[in-house]
């Protein structure tokens, strides 16, 4: 940032309602002049359009999907080709969606990069982030392409059967799509990504951040394989663990050999979750395992964002691995007992009530 707009963006600091005129009889300059260096400020990301807005001095940058979740719910084991009583539900998600809002419960401030049509499932995904606060300033409403959707049926076990992913608006979020928000992007503490984004923009990302980069998977993990080195930090599911390292992991030792071949590939803090092996956190220093505790288990939907979101949390916090594995593990297991994709309850305190504990 130049020196007259570092000066100017203090004013604006000390005063928020500061009148342009006013700026620039301070400055010495036109109030066109002025006018100018706050268009920059806004591009930069300092200022939040119209208002002098101050964006916070450390933010997390999240690039990913929005999707509207419908999914099923069976009162029993399934039965195949019959009808099958159960609940229907449907929650707005994505996966991108999800950790940022988890990161505003956390009281973490964020931007949520990404892209949404004008139909009814941008609609309202646009009331529920403003319901949500949820910063989706540098995010884009577009034509011609709808709002993603994905229908899914899950056991009562929470065990995915199969699901239906209609998500093609995420390819509108292209390398040139981020790089008129890379002013954002440039001056985020962190960038989280997910594998909702084409495999070109993942890459893109990898080469030209310097920052921790951490991403959350979901069944399109595989691209984030190539250059995977360049994360930081990687959540998934046991599901999906074999898609990176050809490991399957279906309990202790199998989450701990993924776990070591992930950080062999240059990661440096791996978290594995299922509802039947458990919780596996670990770091180049150390690894902690939990079993699952919760009576029951409803979903796994929302459960890898609100453990990176817990993550970020811990590491803003300057915590240890062994207080960061309890936060996470608790972040996680409260997200399974509900059937929607981000918990009421999520906040500093749950958190650090667990942390105490």
């Amino acid at each position: 940032m130049r020196s007259r707009e570092q000066q100017i963006l203090e004013w604006i600091k000390q005063n928020p309602m500061i009148s342009q005129n006013e700026l620039a009889e301070l400055a010495g300059i036109t109030r066109s002049g002025v006018a100018a260096h706050i268009s920059n400020l806004v591009k930069k990301g300092f200022l939040q359009g119209k208002g002098y807005i101050v964006s916070p001095e450390s933010y997390v940058a999240v690039v990913g999907g929005i999707t509207l979740d419908i999914f099923g719910i069976p009162n029993s084991e399934v039965i195949e080709k019959k009808s099958n009583t159960g609940v229907i539900y449907s929650d707005v998600g994505g996966l991108g969606r999800n950790i940022a809002v988890n990161l505003t419960k956390l009281k973490i401030p964020n931007y949520f990069i990404s892209v949404y049509g004008h139909d009814s499932a941008g609609e309202e995904f646009k009331r529920d982030a403003l319901e949500k606060n949820v910063d989706i300033t540098y995010s884009k409403q577009i034509s011609g392409v709808p709002t993603s959707r994905y229908l899914y049926i899950n056991q009562t076990s929470a065990k995915r059967i199969f699901g239906v992913d209609d998500s093609r608006i995420h390819d509108e979020i292209t390398p040139d799509f981020l790089k008129e928000r890379l002013n954002i992007l440039n001056n985020a503490e962190m960038i989280v990504v997910d594998p909702n984004l084409p495999e070109e923009t993942i890459s893109w990302i990898y080469q030209n951040f310097d920052q921790p980069i951490l991403a959350d998977s979901i069944n399109k993990v595989k691209r984030l394989k190539q250059g995977i080195a360049a994360l930081d930090t990687l959540v998934l599911n046991a599901d999906e663990s074999k898609a990176i390292t050809d490991i399957e992991v279906t309990d202790y030792e199998t989450a701990k050999a993924c776990a070591d071949e992930l950080l062999a590939m240059g990661i440096s803090t791996v978290f594995i979750y299922d509802a039947q092996v458990g919780f596996f956190y670990q770091t180049s220093r150390d690894a902690f395992y939990y079993p699952v505790t919760v009576k029951q288990v409803l979903n796994t939907n929302g459960v890898g964002a609100a453990a990176l979101a817990a993550i970020v949390y811990a590491r803003r916090a300057k915590l240890d691995d062994q207080h960061t594995a309890v936060l996470v593990k608790a972040a996680a297991e409260a997200t399974m007992t509900t059937y929607l994709n981000i918990l009421d309850d999520m906040s500093p305190s749950f958190l650090e009530d667990h942390v105490e504990k």
